[in-house]
Parts: C-alpha cells; structure tokens; sequence
C-alpha cells in the first residue's frame, strides 16, 4: 500500500479544549495503516498533560498501525513531557509491578485481631453444627433415618476395625505387664501385675488407645468420603433438591461411630488382658490367680465408666470428622487438608474430653 503523507498542525495551546476540538474534527479517524504523519508542533507555546497525552497517544496508534510519525519543531515545552510520557512507559515495560501500589504491612494488633475473629467465628460454626446434629438425632426412629447406611458405615469403623484394635490391645496389654513386673519383682509383688494392667485397660488405656485409633482411621475416612462428595457437588445436588447434608450423610455415620467405639474398647480391653496373663503365665501364675487378681482390682462400675465415656468418645470422633468433611474445598489439596485437620482435632478433643471425665469421675469418688 503506498504511503499518503498528512500533516497535523498542533494550536498555539495545547489544553484539553484544543484536544477535544481535535477529536471533534475526526484527527483518530485519519489513521490508516500505512499512512505517513507529520506533527507540526511550531505553533505550541503553551502545553499542559492532555495536550501532551494526546500527542503521544495520536503518535503510539499511527506507529501500531505499521505507519511513521515525524515530530518537527517540537518546543520545549513539550519535549519534556514527552520525555517523562517515554521514561514512565519504559519503567512500566521493566518492571510491571512499578505503578501497583505495595499492600500496606500488617502489624501483629491487627493479625491478632483477625485471627481471633477467625477462631471465634469457627468455634461458633463448630457449636451450630453439634446442635444441628444433636436435633437431628431426633430422627433415629422414624423412617427418615437411612438404616442401610448407618449399618454399612458400621461395618466399615467397627467390624473391619475389629482385628487391628484386638491386635494393638494384646501388645498394649503384653508390654504394660511385662514393663510393670520388672520392677514389682524387685520388691516381691509380681502377683499383682494382673490388678494393675486390668485396672489400666479398663478404666483408661484400652478406651484412649481405641479412640486414638478410631480418630485416624475412622474420622479421617468420614472426612475424605464427605471432602471427595463436596468436590464431586453432591452435597451441592443435594441441597439444590432441599435436602439437608446432615440428615442423609452425617447422621447415619455419627450413630455408627457412637456405636462402634465402645464395642470396639471391648475387644481391645479384653485382648489386653490376654496379653497380661500370658505375661503372668510366663511368671508361673495360674489363669484362675490372674482371674482372682481381676475380681480384686476391677469392678463392675470402671467397666460402666469406661463405656460411659466410649460413648462420647466415639460421637466426638464420627462428628468431628463429618464436620471437616463438609467444610472442605474444591480440590484435592483441601480433601487431604481436611482429612488431617479432623485426625488432629479429634486426638486432642479426646485428650481434652479425658481430662474433663478424669475430673468429674474423681469428684464422684468413681
């Protein structure tokens, strides 16, 4: 295409009413690839920044659209805006971040303050959601509630559990009697090994180890099914169909949960104590002296207890996990950050709850 030379005669003052005059004349839309401009700037005496931005802006649209553009006679005036226009849009070109202004620092009154904000509107969302859940186990002998999926999430936290808890409380109760009768042997009192180790198992160490156990195997499963639904928006679909999460998924696995856990110390207590007669077997006791050891040292009412706070234990365990699983994102990486925060949330809430029984068991002289 051959080049068509045009000239633009810049006014004595170049103001922004000269450039809306200009624009009102049509100067933008004589630009044509290709075309050949010339800008007259003999006449400016006087310039400000719009007569400036539309000189440079008129001569960055003509050199865009493959055309040149010659300045003559620029005063001096304009040349230095010019220059400033040039050096400003070559610091942007280096450094896109020069003209974005730096977040102002925040100083620690101001994060102690959001974070507690933060802390206190989870800890509200955690009490709102332990009623909704406390109501809804209102449900549990109407045809509402779905059976078939609290007997299957029974199976998978309580039956399938069934072989590694009895496992960890044989060992547990293995190594606790051969580590208390190293040193009751030294002073002659060995035969009491079967007391201590029942006394341990029932009344703490085979619930709390059972309910560890659960938290990272039960609580995480409960928080990832929930986290991978929530990724997947089935919990999405369900509540565009008017119906509540917390009655068709969290329910069922809750009462599974509370159900599970105190079977399940059961087994790990009683495995427990065959690892501790199998230690005093090894000493030379007979099975009816570990018997008699048992009836001496443990009563029915630590059983009670212990069940009492298997129980909570387990209802603490189901909903914390179900709680993480719903409040999980959108991606894999949220589903994993979930599953730990409920595995890690769950162990030091039954440490917590633990130390409130140990008080109130002591005060009721239990």
């Amino acid at each position: 295409m051959n080049e068509q030379q045009q000239t633009l005669h810049l006014p004595p003052c170049l103001n922004q009413c000269a450039v809306r005059e200009m624009l009102g004349h049509g100067a933008f839309s004589l630009i044509q690839p290709g075309d050949a401009w010339v800008i007259d700037a003999q006449a400016v005496s006087q310039c400000d920044g719009s007569g400036a931005a539309f000189v440079w802006t008129f001569r960055s649209q003509i050199l865009a659209c493959g055309g040149t553009c010659e300045l003559r006679d620029v005063p001096e005036v304009l040349a230095r805006q010019l220059d400033a226009y040039r050096v400003a849009c070559e610091r942007v070109a280096t450094d896109t971040e020069a003209h974005v202004p730096s977040p102002p620092k925040e100083g620690w009154i101001t994060a102690l303050g959001r974070s507690t904000c933060e802390k206190v509107s989870d800890f509200a969302g955690a009490l709102a959601f332990l009623g909704e859940v406390i109501l809804t186990l209102s449900l549990i002998c109407s045809h509402h509630f779905r059976k078939a999926d609290a007997l299957l999430a029974f199976v998978r936290c309580g039956v399938q559990a069934v072989p590694v808890v009895s496992l960890i409380g044989f060992l547990l109760g293995l190594i606790l009697a051969f580590q208390s009768a190293v040193p009751l042997q030294m002073f002659g009192a060995e035969g009491f090994v079967g007391g201590l180790v029942g006394i341990a198992l029932v009344r703490e160490l085979g619930l709390i180890i059972t309910a560890i156990l659960m938290a990272g195997r039960t609580a995480s499963a409960f928080a990832a099914e929930l986290g991978t639904m929530k990724v997947n928006e089935e919990i999405d679909a369900l509540e565009t169909m008017g119906l509540k999460p917390v009655r068709f998924l969290v329910l069922p696995r809750v009462v599974a949960g509370t159900l599970a856990l105190p079977l399940l110390s059961l087994f790990a207590t009683a495995s427990g104590l065959v690892g501790g007669w199998f230690v005093m077997h090894i000493f030379g006791f007979s099975v009816t002296y570990f018997v008699d050891q048992l009836q001496s040292f443990v009563s029915f009412g630590d059983l009670l207890g212990s069940e009492c706070k298997a129980i909570v234990f387990g209802f603490t365990v189901a909903t914390v996990g179900c709680r993480f699983g719903l409040m999980a994102g959108r991606d894999a990486g949220a589903v994993g950050s979930a599953t730990t925060s409920a595995v890690v949330t769950g162990i030091v809430l039954l440490a917590v709850l633990e130390g409130v029984f140990s008080v109130i068991f002591y005060a009721m002289g239990w």
